[in-house]
């Protein structure tokens, strides 16, 4: 059983059935038989969205003061900034796919996020993570 799928066995039974519906997806049967029709279907990003957001955690960890901007950068970006840097995606620092940030942008083992904090005395800083699988 993935990561995702042991995220979404947590789910109550009502929500799997929802979150089918709301992809036009068969609606009855085992649990762990909608989970894995889920995970063939529905994209990854939108899942783990669902599973913040029914948590609770997604709009309270987006709006937070202290929750720093996260995005996901594209090939080119990260091409580009491995090569100012001179160094390979796997000497960055890591974060795990599982931090919720990470879930809530869509990150994925391998993609590379640009972390943008505030403080007072630098002012805006860029920080960059590779994300890795979270028994790395």
């Amino acid at each position: 059983m993935t990561n995702l799928e042991r995220m979404l066995a947590k789910l109550s039974y009502r929500r799997i059935v929802q979150l089918c519906g709301e992809h036009e997806l068969k609606r009855s049967g085992k649990k762990i038989d909608l989970i894995k029709l889920l995970v063939d279907n529905v994209p990854e990003a939108e899942l783990r969205k669902y599973i913040m957001e029914s948590r609770g955690i997604a709009k309270s960890l987006i709006e937070h003061k202290w929750a720093p901007k996260h995005r996901k950068l594209t090939d080119e970006e990260i091409e580009k900034l491995l090569k100012q840097r001179g160094i390979t995606k796997w000497q960055l620092p890591k974060i795990t796919e599982s931090d919720p940030m990470v879930m809530l942008v869509g990150g994925r083992p391998g993609d590379v996020l640009e972390i943008t904090r505030t403080s007072e005395t630098a002012g805006l800083t860029k920080y960059y993570r590779v994300v890795i699988r979270a028994n790395q």
